[in-house]
């Protein structure tokens, strides 16, 4: 059964694991497969694992994960149908699980070496006959990747091209500044995958300045829609989170209605202390106190 082996390869730890949310004492919450590893929670979502010591945990508590539902799928999955391994991809890839989808992609075209929609997903295309990855249809073209630049060329071009950065050292720099920068925008970029509002947002103010600092149009644009993709994604995450409340209610209730009297209490007593006392029944009541717990809405706190 390849489908098992391949696909399930993450879960190799999975089995003392429980379907739970790790709700942390900051107010975030983590949702996942969770491991109890003694002194830390391991959290397993997709490809990420998130592991936060027990004493910053507030509390665990049982939950229907996205793995378990994954899991569920793959568990009916017949290893030799590579229509629903392929329909199984695409529901993995509209869950945000690319890797995954590609793997039961590669699934469908080890049982159907002609799967078109498989072979599309995957990037591959036609060509004389063959079907090709997008970098070996290059190579075929006679095209030759260079590293810094991100692109093709073809030998004369490369050659051009290595020429001018060996005369040139302000090119070598421009080089050196392109993977300075590619690190420094990825190392910012980790920093959205969080659910505190206030990192994401310090996040977006040092890749916004970045992208001002290089005079950049297109990074300030990454900028936008990284920021708007994260703040999107956490707050869909929090509208499925609920946390158990504790209720306590005090209800008081007559036992019967105050009747209507007329007195002269007062005026007696200003007139003649010698007045006989007069005596006025208090209303009976009735307390009922109601103590219980319900699951509502929590949200995240600073998502």
């Amino acid at each position: 059964m390849r489908i098992q082996a391949s696909l399930l390869s993450l879960l190799v730890f999975a089995a003392s694991a429980a379907a739970d949310d790790v709700h942390l004492k900051d107010g975030s919450v983590l949702s996942g497969k969770v491991v109890d590893e003694g002194s830390r929670y391991t959290v397993v979502d997709r490809d990420r694992k998130y592991a936060v010591a027990k004493t910053k945990v507030q509390k665990v508590v049982p939950a229907k994960s996205f793995m378990h539902v994954y899991e569920a799928r793959l568990d009916k999955l017949a290893p030799d149908d590579a229509e629903a391994i392929f329909e199984f991809g695409q529901w993995l890839a509209e869950n945000d699980w690319g890797s995954r989808a590609r793997r039961a992609y590669e699934e469908v075209l080890a049982i159907d070496p002609d799967h078109r929609a498989a072979r599309r997903a995957l990037g591959f295309k036609l060509y004389e006959g063959e079907w090709v990855s997008p970098a070996e249809l290059n190579r075929k073209k006679g095209l030759v990747y260079h590293e810094d630049t991100g692109k093709w060329y073809t030998p004369h071009d490369l050659a051009e091209l290595r020429k001018r950065v060996e005369g040139d050292a302000k090119l070598r720099e421009s080089f050196k500044q392109r993977r300075q920068a590619n690190r420094k925008i990825n190392g910012i970029v980790r920093r959205f995958q969080t659910y505190d509002r206030k990192t994401r947002d310090r996040a977006y103010s040092d890749l916004y300045k970045y992208a001002e600092q290089l005079n950049s149009p297109e990074l300030r644009k990454f900028a936008d829609d990284t920021k708007a993709y994260y703040n999107a994604r956490v707050t869909a995450l929090c509208k499925q989170m609920r946390a158990r409340t504790e209720i306590q209610a005090t209800l008081t209730r007559l036992k019967k209605p105050i009747e209507t009297f007329e007195t002269s209490l007062g005026a007696a007593i200003a007139l003649s202390s010698a007045q006989s006392p007069v005596s006025i029944q208090l209303p009976e009541i009735r307390v009922v106190q109601v103590k219980t717990t319900a699951d509502i809405p929590a949200g995240c706190a600073g998502h």
